[in-house]
Parts: C-alpha cells; structure tokens; sequence
C-alpha cells in the first residue's frame, strides 16, 4: 500500500504546482521501499529511473533537485538514476502505479518488488542488504522469483563479475531465506 507522508506530500503538491506539463516519474531506491513497501527508514531523495517526457529533466532538477529552491524548504529532493544502476529488462511490464489523489500533473510509478530488489544488487551496502530483508520478511518478494528474474532478465545485462552478483545473490538468499538456502 503506498503511502506519501511528509515532507514528501508538500515537497511533490508544489513541485505539481510549479511545473507546466504533465510529468511522470519512475521511482526507485529507498523512497520506494519506505513509501510503497513499508519499511520505516529516511530517506532524503526520490531516485527517479526516469522522467518523461525527457525534456523535463533539466526543469524539474533546477526546480526539485539538491540544491533546489524546494530542496531548500523542504531538505528532499528528486534525482535522476538511470546511468548508475541495471534494472531486470522487463521492468516497465510491471510498475506500479502510485495513487496520488493530490497530484494533478504528476504521475508517480514505482518498481514492483523482486525488480526493486535487484536493483540493489550491484552496489550491494548495507542499507541494500536491509531493504531486501525487510521485502522478504513482509512476504514482498519471493525466493524462486528473485532467482528467476534475475538469471533471466536481470545477469546478461550487468558489466564486471558476473560471480560476485551471484555471490551477492547467494548471500541475500541465506540472509532472507536461512531455512532454505543455509551458508
């Protein structure tokens, strides 16, 4: 159930208010995990996947960007991701819909869990490992899925060690999922 609290109620209702077209945001990282998953962290930016139409970017930076005047007010802010992180290939068949009644020009979507997930996979900290845990523990993301969209729409597409992502892998399973897949 997504939840939009403050400051990011406020933060979002001015930047909708300020911005002259319609904007539709892909989010991702911990405001997803926070505001749609429930996992009680802070969180101080929006990591937006994407922002359309494209030429918005630089609009909604300068307006709602760190460093903004709304960073300013309300010490949150919206940043572009898509270059520091691979997500699984058929994502966009399953993003989320975010209800925001108060919102008349801006359409929130989130990554669905297991995606979410392995989006973490590559940088891989412990706030990742955290997030991950609090998705399993709340019966968000299953075992037998991440494994497979991971070896299916998520490894081909990652650059380096391909044996460190599924040591990742194996680690947060034995992490999430002890019983099942022991150390």
């Amino acid at each position: 159930m997504f939840t939009l609290t403050e400051p990011w109620l406020s933060f979002l209702n001015e930047l909708d208010a300020l911005i002259q077209a319609p904007l539709c945001i892909t989010c991702m990282g911990g405001f997803v995990v926070k505001s749609c998953y429930g996992l009680q962290r802070n969180t101080v930016d929006i990591d937006a996947l994407v922002l359309e139409p494209s030429n918005q970017s630089l609009p909604v930076e300068k307006l709602a960007g760190f460093g903004s005047p709304l960073y300013t007010k309300y010490h949150v802010y919206i940043q572009q991701v898509p270059a520091i992180v691979t997500i699984p290939c058929d994502h966009q068949d399953r993003l989320l819909l975010l209800d925001t009644p108060s919102l008349s020009k801006i359409t929130l979507y989130a990554l669905e869990a297991h995606d979410l997930a392995l989006s973490k996979l590559e940088r891989n900290d412990p706030r990742d490992r955290i997030d991950v845990q609090h998705l399993a523990a709340q019966g968000h993301i299953t075992a037998k899925t991440l494994i497979e969209r991971y070896h299916e729409e998520h490894r081909l597409y990652l650059l380096g060690d391909l044996h460190r992502y599924d040591r990742t892998l194996n680690l947060w399973l034995n992490l999430c999922w002890p019983d099942q897949y022991p150390a």
